[in-house]
């Protein structure tokens, strides 16, 4: 078994900590710590999955995505509708989902509720922040295509990656969302690249610095000029978000190589990255499935007068969560094989 690069699972927990963070800032949403969380903590995964790419058949990224994205999907929408159920039961707790909306929502996998574009009287609510999954199945098919077919030409790979991620966001645009987050999937093919290059000409062990301060004024320029919504490819500035996330994504992976560097014990925020899929999931099922986080920031709110604390404790809800989540959920057979069946496959070969 290949042995885990540390660093990489630090990035990854922060990523995580950071889409945590911007589903639950709440009187911030719209604020400039909310853009700057926004304009890279769904790009430094694209990125990392760039960092990590190793060429492979179309049947292998096919079947690995289909084992890793398509299962755990699946699971957290069966867990959401079966939850949700329960409804009836506790009604001040958990969220009263309707099923036909949500398979609908399921089958179509966007991240943000949309008008369908062929039809503009038809609404499809969001699915969730388990797009990503959809879109990072369909973004890694598309990447490793351009990678193998483009060997020899690499011009032809460059400027097909620059036509793909303008069309995501062209698309996007003009108001066409597309199944499965197809959008975000195009527009990632520049993060995908830009983890690959990274990793190629070794920029994080390499004047890794210089990068870093460049990284940082990428990032903040991006920040200022406004929001960036990968779920649907949307931005202000596309060019500047694309550099941002990039260069955001950059700052965070130097940072964490750097901070490995010492002997300290990170264990658990390295867990925490490694099961980013589950946090991801169990993130979803309480955002979608519970109404817990609200009465946390409203009761605070209201006893304290002091919005920081109560957003600030509805994170610490939220993560608590997620915690749980990952603590629990690799001890129960047959659900352990939807989120981790790499390691608990549902047969095991004699």
């Amino acid at each position: 078994m290949k042995k885990r690069i540390e660093w990489i699972d630090l990035v990854r927990a922060v990523g995580m900590f950071m889409i945590v963070m911007g589903h639950t800032l709440e009187a911030y949403t719209y604020s400039w710590i909310a853009r700057l969380i926004f304009a890279v903590h769904v790009p430094v995964f694209f990125i990392l999955s760039g960092y990590l790419f190793r060429e492979k058949s179309m049947g292998q990224v096919i079947k690995n995505g289909a084992r890793n994205l398509l299962l755990p999907y699946l699971a957290t929408v069966v867990l959401l509708m079966l939850g949700t159920r329960l409804a009836v039961f506790f009604p001040n707790i958990i969220n009263n989902v309707n099923l036909h909306d949500l398979a609908i929502s399921a089958l179509y996998g966007s991240g943000t509720t949309i008008s369908f574009f062929l039809n503009k009287a038809i609404t499809i609510n969001a699915i969730g922040a388990i797009w990503f999954l959809l879109a990072m199945f369909l973004g890694n098919i598309i990447f490793n295509a351009l990678m193998s077919y483009t060997k020899q030409h690499l011009a032809i790979r460059y400027v097909g990656i620059i036509l793909l991620t303008v069309l995501g966001f062209a698309l996007s645009a003009e108001g066409i969302i597309l199944p499965w987050s197809l959008n975000a999937a195009l527009a990632s093919q520049a993060f995908y690249l830009a983890g690959y290059e990274i990793k190629y000409f070794a920029m994080v062990e390499k004047r890794g610095w210089f990068y870093f301060i460049l990284g940082l004024l990428l990032w903040g320029i991006s920040a200022q000029s406004g929001f960036f919504y990968l779920n649907i490819a949307y931005a202000n500035a596309p060019l500047l978000a694309v550099l941002g996330g990039i260069g955001g994504s950059f700052v965070l992976m130097f940072l964490a190589a750097e901070i490995t560097k010492f002997a300290f014990n990170f264990k658990y925020v390295e867990y925490f990255g490694q099961m980013s899929l589950i946090v991801l999931c169990i993130h979803l099922l309480d955002l979608s499935g519970l109404s817990l986080a609200g009465k946390v920031y409203g009761s605070v709110l209201q006893s304290t007068g002091n919005v920081m604390l109560a957003v600030s404790l509805e994170i610490l809800y939220r993560l608590v969560v997620t915690v749980i989540g990952i603590i629990v959920i690799p001890k129960i057979p047959y659900l352990r094989s939807f989120y981790l069946n790499r390691k608990y496959p549902f047969f095991r070969q004699a």
